[in-house]
């Protein structure tokens, strides 16, 4: 009897998403409050939590179209990239956003994400100020990007970086911590999924994958509130790497939590 209240209990914490407790053991993370969040449940995207950035444009290589974000019916959001024919003249790519929606300043950024398998582009859970760009070669008036985590489609691959300045800057600076692998008993990013967390104070960021710390740094810290994006994108030199027998692909994510 007391075993099946305490799976009520916890199907109606969930439900209620007040007491889902992060993944990355922070400080004071008895402090921390679930703001914002997406399980992805439902047929369809959720339109007041998310649009599709850059639809209809290219970016890098990539074509982004709205029919490359789809949810699974699973409690799944899946991100695909495919090519247009044989040649992989085209690629079409999954990019969306809570851009114009909802941003944050500081806080826990967390997602459960199984990557893609193929080479030649990257999947990425980051994070973009709105004045990014808007005043060139100028962190304190233009905020910075924000990568929680990118994977290269290697499995030594993951990197989490930081960039500010504008892209075309003359002044473009960015730091990471390196390309690294999972440890060996947790498998490939692109064979199940694994939780990549972003701690952002007005200090520093720390980044955790699966709960453990893998890089902090206290360069560059932005002080603008950013939008999250999720995407899977193809730039110039990541494209030669392209495999058209490696197509379709995609990107799964299981949820998106911020925490403040």
């Amino acid at each position: 009897m007391k075993f099946t209240l305490a799976i009520e209990l916890a199907a109606l914490c969930l439900m209620a998403q007040s007491c889902v407790l992060p993944v990355a053991p922070v400080p004071n993370a008895n402090q921390l409050h679930l703001v914002w969040n997406d399980e992805f449940m439902g047929s369809e995207l959720d339109a007041s939590k998310w649009m599709t950035r850059q639809k209809d444009l290219m970016h890098g290589k990539s074509l982004i179209l709205e029919s490359c974000t789809t949810l699974n019916g699973k409690g799944h959001a899946v991100l695909m990239t495919r090519l247009t024919n044989d040649a992989g003249s085209e690629i079409e790519s999954g990019m969306i956003a809570t851009q114009g929606i909802q941003e944050w300043q500081y806080g826990l950024f967390e997602a459960r994400v199984q990557f893609e398998s193929a080479p030649g582009h990257h999947g990425a859970f980051w994070l973009q100020s709105r004045d990014y760009g808007i005043v060139k070669d100028d962190l304190t008036a233009s905020g910075a990007e924000l990568d929680v985590i990118e994977y290269f489609g290697r499995h030594d691959s993951l990197s989490h970086n930081i960039h500010w300045n504008a892209y075309d800057s003359s002044d473009k600076q960015h730091i990471g911590s390196g390309s690294f692998a999972l440890p060996d008993s947790a498998g490939h990013p692109d064979e199940g999924f694994h939780v990549y967390s972003m701690h952002w104070t007005p200090e520093e960021y720390v980044f955790y994958t699966d709960g453990i710390e893998t890089w902090r740094t206290t360069t560059a810290v932005s002080h603008h509130p950013g939008y999250i994006i999720l995407s899977v994108l193809a730039s110039k030199w990541e494209a030669k790497h392209i495999d058209p027998a490696l197509f379709p692909d995609s990107m799964v994510v299981d949820w998106v939590r911020v925490y403040q």
